[in-house]
């Protein structure tokens, strides 16, 4: 098997998760659930992995990071509240490439007619230099996913946030492709209000988990209300803190994998991740841009990108690309939309039904990666 798809999901996954996951599932309690030893060894797993991700992505107190279920849950919970906070005639504004986990719950939070979109180049990178010629007066916030899941590349978050700090309008990143792989301080970062993360993507932990970051003077209403072992005499949630948004049983299992797989940054920055990612991009495209018939779209520019790479041959189903690669060699890969129409529709792939994602991990090699151009080349011949 050869394994083209970490965009989708980390495989293998880091060093010791299965084995933290199967040990969790042996812990008699449930975290905050009482005071014997059992929850207090599932309330030390929890806590565990939140200090981890908060020295990880920059964030001095950890208990501004609660462990959604998913990233996606996470901004339905964000967006919602922006919508919720402001009046009928408010606007959200986004990036041209983000992900349906931002377009859907802002179309149904807002309206599709009251979703707008920042400027950008060809490649769907935000132009800044056009930010202040835009009315934001009816603005209630601002969603930017870091690193595109269709192309691989970066957002200016940086410049985005320095303009959103200076107009008051909170900023909020979706950081599902990049956490854990592109070098980020949620706490440098100006204007950002919340940032999610995805717990089975570069973080290497399994699915069912989905940290996201909020900023000390941002308490979002929570999508989701219920027991979670803290302050049960009252009606409400706490006010601030995990428990506000931690309702329900937490995955101990998926937390404890989690956990497991933060220990493999101790050895491997995320800085020397990122630029053994960028040269392995660069090899994978340099090699596919020789192929006879094949586009690359949204690579015009230069900045930079993580390792995924959006491959359209014109005259060619995408899918059965897929399906041919994985019958002859083996190849995973994932074929269409992505998730992301909006990014299809500005890169012009929309109507081809997307395009072939290829996005290779640490583990392939340059014989793998001659293997994998060689048979998509007789493929479309």
């Amino acid at each position: 098997m050869i394994y083209l798809d970490h965009a989708a999901t980390a495989y293998p996954r880091h060093p010791g998760v299965s084995e933290a996951m199967l040990k969790a599932l042996e812990v008699a309690g449930s975290v905050g659930r009482g005071g014997h030893q059992g929850a207090q060894s599932a309330s030390a797993i929890v806590a565990s992995c939140r200090e981890k991700l908060g020295h990880l992505m920059g964030a001095s107190d950890a208990n501004r990071i609660s462990l959604f279920p998913s990233s996606t849950l996470a901004l339905s919970t964000l967006i919602a509240d922006l919508a919720q906070r402001s009046d009928s005639q408010a606007e959200i504004w986004m990036g041209k490439l983000e992900h349906n986990a931002v377009w859907r719950p802002a179309v149904r939070a807002f309206g599709d007619d009251r979703v707008r979109f920042l400027p950008t180049d060809e490649d769907g990178v935000i132009d800044v230099s056009q930010l202040k010629s835009l009315d934001m007066s009816r603005a209630a916030g601002v969603v930017v996913q870091h690193a595109s899941n269709v192309t691989g590349v970066l957002q200016p978050v940086e410049e985005v946030g320095a303009w959103c700090l200076q107009l008051g309008i909170p900023m909020i990143v979706d950081g599902a492709q990049a956490a854990g792989l592109v070098p980020f301080s949620v706490e440098r970062c100006p204007g950002l209000k919340a940032y999610t993360m995805a717990g089975h993507k570069h973080l290497g932990g399994p699915p069912g988990i989905g940290p996201c970051y909020l900023a000390h003077d941002y308490e979002p209403e929570p999508l989701w209300i219920g027991g979670n072992g803290i302050d049960s005499e009252h009606p409400s949630v706490p006010a601030s803190g995990p428990g506000r948004f931690e309702s329900g049983t937490p995955n101990l299992p998926g937390i404890a994998g989690l956990d497991a797989a933060l220990n493999f940054f101790e050895d491997h920055p995320v800085s020397e991740r990122f630029q053994k990612a960028v040269k392995i991009r660069q090899a994978w495209r340099d090699m596919i841009q020789e192929i006879p018939g094949v586009v690359i779209p949204g690579e015009s520019g230069t900045a930079p990108r993580t390792p995924v790479i959006a491959i359209h041959v014109p005259g060619h189903s995408a899918d059965q690309l897929s399906a041919e690669l994985d019958v002859r060699i083996g190849v995973r890969c994932r074929s269409g939309l992505q998730c992301a129409p909006l990014a299809h529709q500005h890169l012009g792939t929309l109507e081809a039904g997307g395009t072939l994602r290829i996005a290779p991990g640490e583990e392939t090699d340059g014989e793998t990666r001659e293997l994998v151009c060689a048979t998509l080349a007789k493929l479309i011949l």
